[in-house]
C-alpha cells in the first residue's frame, strides 16, 4: 500500500507539475505572443485608416493644384485691390487708372491729392490712404457712371467717404473724399 501511495503521489505530483508547466508556458510564452499579434493588428488597422485619410488629402490637394491658375488670378486681383505700400503707395499707378477711367467716361479726373497713410485700427497690417479727387464733366450721368465704376469695377479698393456735387448747365464738379487701402504685408507678385 505504501508503494501504491507513493505512485499516486508521483502521479498527482507529475500531473500538478505538468499543469504548472502548461500554465507557466501559457502566461510566459504564448499569451505575450498573442498580445504582440493583437498590437501589430491594431497598428496595421490604424495605419490603414491613416493611409486612407492621407490618400483623401492627397486627392484634394491634386484637385486644388489643378485650380492653381485660378488661385493665382484671384491673388493678382487681390494684390491690385490692396497693393503693398512701398515708397509711392502705388499712387502714380492709381492716378493713371483714374485718368484713363475719366477719358473712358468723358470726364476730367483732376485735383488729385493724397495724405499720409494712417494705420488701420481694426487691421494693423492695412493702412488707410485718404485721397481727395475732383471730377469735372458736362454731364452728370457720365460723372455718376465714373463714380460707379470707381466704386465697383476698377481694381484698386477704394471707399467713398464723402461726395459733394456742384455746378449747373455750364458743367458739373464732384468733389470726392476717398479712402484707398494699402498693406504692409508683402506677398509674392503673380502679375504677368
Amino acid at each position: 500500500m505504501n508503494a501504491r501511495r507513493i505512485d499516486q503521489i508521483w502521479l498527482f505530483g507529475g500531473l500538478a507539475l505538468t499543469l504548472l508547466l502548461v500554465a507557466g508556458g501559457w502566461f510566459l510564452m504564448i499569451k505575450p505572443q498573442y498580445a504582440t499579434r493583437d498590437s501589430v493588428q491594431t497598428d496595421t488597422a490604424d495605419t490603414l485608416v491613416q493611409l486612407t485619410t492621407e490618400r483623401k488629402k492627397l486627392a484634394e490637394l491634386k484637385a486644388q493644384l489643378k485650380k492653381v491658375d485660378d488661385y493665382k488670378a484671384t491673388l493678382a486681383e487681390a494684390q491690385k485691390a490692396l497693393p503693398y505700400g512701398g515708397n509711392t503707395n502705388k499712387i502714380p499707378e492709381f492716378l493713371k487708372q483714374l485718368q484713363t477711367l475719366g477719358v473712358k467716361y468723358g470726364v476730367d479726373a483732376s485735383g488729385y491729392s493724397a495724405s499720409a497713410p494712417e494705420v488701420s485700427t481694426t487691421t494693423p497690417s492695412v493702412s488707410r490712404l485718404p485721397i481727395t479727387l475732383n471730377i469735372e464733366g458736362a454731364d452728370v450721368d457720365k460723372i455718376i457712371k465714373f463714380v460707379e465704376h470707381l466704386q465697383t469695377v476698377q481694381p484698386r479698393a477704394v471707399l467713398i467717404e464723402n461726395a459733394k456735387l456742384s455746378g449747373g448747365e455750364q458743367g458739373w464738379e464732384l468733389n470726392l473724399s476717398l479712402t484707398a487701402f494699402i498693406t504692409s504685408t508683402k506677398t509674392i507678385s503673380v502679375e504677368s
